[in-house]
């Protein structure tokens, strides 16, 4: 984590793939031939249901079940601006039995790579590297606090534009 003195003109990638984690409320999910849209909107977030961790050390039982596994992940502005499309993440994986939209358990995915899309290109950011990194504080409540602004405040939006 950099400290708060540090001042950075941007996040890093692995900063920007964290905070998209948190903040999605849907994502696309493409295993097994299969592409299921994930929604959910309680608030607890779309990764509350999927579980990354390290990939195995080990080589499976000749019996396991391993179903490689994709998601993808959309980070739109909360907002109307130019450009409301900021990055998209996609993750891959193995899981070691198939995907069920439906299932209330958290889905183990032992991570492949993490790839964050924005207007700068591509990057690759790995499982340490986003284990390492701390959230965003206000990555979860950005919506609500620019769609507030906007919608009780907008006469401020000029000033603070401004700055």
């Amino acid at each position: 984590m950099r400290p708060f003195s540090s001042r950075a003109a941007q996040p890093t990638p692995a900063e920007r793939v964290r905070s998209i984690l948190a903040a999605a409320r849907s994502m696309t999910v493409l295993s097994d031939g299969v592409s299921t849209e994930v929604h959910h909107l309680d608030g607890t977030g779309v990764m509350g249901h999927i579980h990354l961790h390290e990939p195995s050390e080990t080589p499976p039982a000749p019996s396991a079940v391993r179903i490689p596994i994709r998601l993808e992940l959309t980070d739109i502005a909360p907002t109307p601006v130019r450009d409301r499309l900021r990055a998209r993440v996609t993750l891959t994986g193995l899981l070691a039995a198939p995907y069920d939209a439906r299932s209330t358990e958290s889905t183990c995915v032992e991570f492949g790579q993490a790839v964050l899309e924005d207007a700068t290109g591509r990057t690759f950011v790995s499982l340490d590297a986003l284990q390492e990194t701390t959230l965003d504080p206000l990555a979860t409540c950005e919506s609500g606090m620019l769609t507030h602004l906007l919608d009780g405040h907008g006469e401020l939006v000029p000033l603070l534009l401004r700055l």
